[in-house]
């Protein structure tokens, strides 16, 4: 990522995890599996690049990719919470401000669990970017 006077562009890494979930026990001890969603959000940017599905500078081709991501794993719930609903909610997430990140987490009608985040990049708080940079 390039950047300019004012600093790296605000862009979104995403990332993607379907399979199983972890149990509550294991998060209260630590034990996340590595290549499981991390406890918190600011830590997929430690993540290895390989890990990146994608990097995204536009609101519309985020969210685009998370309709994606909702059409090939449907939640559950979708008759309750319906696809379109929750993208509105993302697009106004990541056009609030910038440096808002957007994780979702749901079982699958396929029944595995699925997470699909946005991670906004650079962060306030002095992570750099996994493509480096500040």
């Amino acid at each position: 990522m390039s950047g300019d006077r004012e600093g790296p562009r605000q862009h979104w890494h995403a990332y993607a995890y379907t399979g199983r979930s972890y149990p509550d026990s294991a998060i209260r001890r630590g034990e996340v599996p590595a290549d499981h969603p991390p406890i918190e959000i600011k830590d997929w940017l430690r993540r290895s690049t390989a890990q990146v599905a994608a990097t995204y500078t536009g609101v519309e081709e985020a969210v685009s990719w998370i309709e994606g991501e909702l059409t090939q794993n449907p939640p559950v719930d979708q008759e309750h919470f319906p696809v379109w609903d929750r993208l509105q909610r993302v697009r106004e997430r990541l056009r609030l401000t910038a440096g808002n990140d957007v994780v979702l987490g749901y079982y699958s009608k396929a029944q595995q669990y699925v997470s699909r985040a946005l991670i906004a990049c650079p962060r306030e708080d002095g992570d750099s970017c996994p493509y480096g940079g500040a």
